[in-house]
């Protein structure tokens, strides 16, 4: 829950939009970073050409924002502060820059450890490849026949006709 504060905005000023608005008159998507061209009368004239209507008041600063929010977005450069961050998200954070990142912390072996430190959840497919039995087409040896052999005559359908596996005849 946001606590609504008031901010001082001056031309130049970078900020994050923070809420959705589809109106004909004025469109804005959550987390989209503009810049502000020039204040006038308490209106906010944007860079781009677009004005914050009166009733907008879903914005902040934008200098700085997390790692999660900088999805989607390049700039010329980043600073990370990684204290505690696991790799994936360390990898989103670094991967915005362009042209120079900085990595601030605390606690340069503990970061190394965590960048080690994977979050990424297995897929339902390795799941089930982890917790199945070895297919017995697997299991033998060359010296061991497979379990079972299927003969191109118990390939048929119910109508008769033959199953193409692929092979040739």
């Amino acid at each position: 829950m946001h606590e609504r504060q008031y901010i001082e905005v001056a031309p130049g000023d970078r900020l994050l939009l923070t809420g959705n608005r589809g109106d004909a008159a004025f469109r804005a998507t959550n987390g989209e970073l503009v810049i502000v061209r020039d204040v006038d009368g308490g209106r906010i004239h944007l860079e781009d050409g677009r004005m914050l209507p009166a009733n907008y008041h879903e914005f902040d600063h934008g200098y700085a924002v997390t790692a999660h929010r900088s999805q989607g977005k390049t700039v010329d450069a980043v600073i990370l502060s990684a204290d505690a961050m696991k790799r994936e998200l360390f990898y989103v954070g670094a991967s915005r820059g362009r042209q120079e990142i900085v990595v601030v912390t605390s606690d340069r072996e503990q970061l190394r450890d965590l960048l080690g430190i994977s979050t990424a959840r297995p897929s339902a497919t390795e799941l089930a490849r982890e917790q199945a039995p070895p297919h017995p087409a697997q299991v033998h040896s060359p010296e061991q026949p497979p379990l079972q052999s299927i003969e191109p005559s118990l390939l048929r359908k119910k109508d008769g006709h033959r199953h193409d596996l692929g092979m040739s005849r």
